[in-house]
């Protein structure tokens, strides 16, 4: 396939990943939404066949961050339906000629450039989507054209992409790679990400921060 344009949806950092409170601060939450967007923006400027990405978000950072990875912000309309403001963000870029389109969340932090290769080079036309592991939800769709189907995001949502697709006649492919089978929401995800062996900057910031000696000095305890 010729280059897919990437688009990350993106909730304000103050308001990220709110199932972590009790293991994080607020401010560690933020920083944590902060470090693995890097890693998403790195693994995807990291691909050849990726020809573009747009940031779609109100988050205050998102325009330095943007401009730091020669990405484009979409804000998003206050109050906007996640699902309505995604479908108007795939009618615009497919109005400025996009033909496919690869939408992802922002809390990937071991996403590598060989995962969104190998998703890009097996996909033809249609939709193809990579689940989560943890409740079906959809970790990677690719659309060509980018208004294929509407977003139908959620638990199970991969299940009803397949179906959104499937009742329109459109090819629909299912696909695993560990890169986008992990988002980071929950404390068993935290915990899974600190046993992982790779270089990220989540993963760096969560040892420099000290975070990670404090999960596991709270954990032995625990165990004790």
């Amino acid at each position: 396939m010729t280059g897919a344009w990437a688009l990350v949806p993106v909730k304000p950092f103050a308001r990220a990943k709110t199932r972590l409170d009790g293991l994080l601060t607020r401010a560690e939450c933020a920083q944590l939404a902060a470090q693995m967007l890097l890693d998403v923006l790195r693994a995807l400027g990291a691909t050849p066949l990726i020809s573009g990405i747009s940031l779609l978000g109100n988050e205050p950072q998102l325009a330095a961050l943007s401009a730091g990875s020669g990405a484009q912000l979409l804000p998003e309309p206050p109050g906007d339906d996640y699902r309505k403001a995604l479908g108007d963000a795939a009618a615009r870029l497919a109005a400025q000629g996009v033909r496919h389109l690869l939408v992802l969340p922002a809390d990937l932090p071991t996403l590598s450039a060989a995962d969104v290769t190998r998703l890009l080079e097996s996909h033809t036309d249609g939709i193809s989507l990579c689940p989560a592991a943890r409740d079906g939800g959809t970790n990677a769709l690719l659309l060509s054209p980018p208004t294929a189907i509407p977003f139908l995001y959620g638990p199970d949502s991969a299940k009803r992409h397949l179906e959104a697709a499937r009742a329109r006649g459109i090819p629909a492919r299912h696909t695993e790679l560990a890169g986008f089978a992990r988002d980071i929401d929950t404390p068993d995800d935290v915990h899974w990400l600190l046993e992982q062996r790779i270089a990220c900057a989540t993963l760096a910031w969560l040892k420099s921060s000290g975070i990670r000696d404090r999960l596991r000095r709270q954990q032995k305890a625990t165990d004790s």
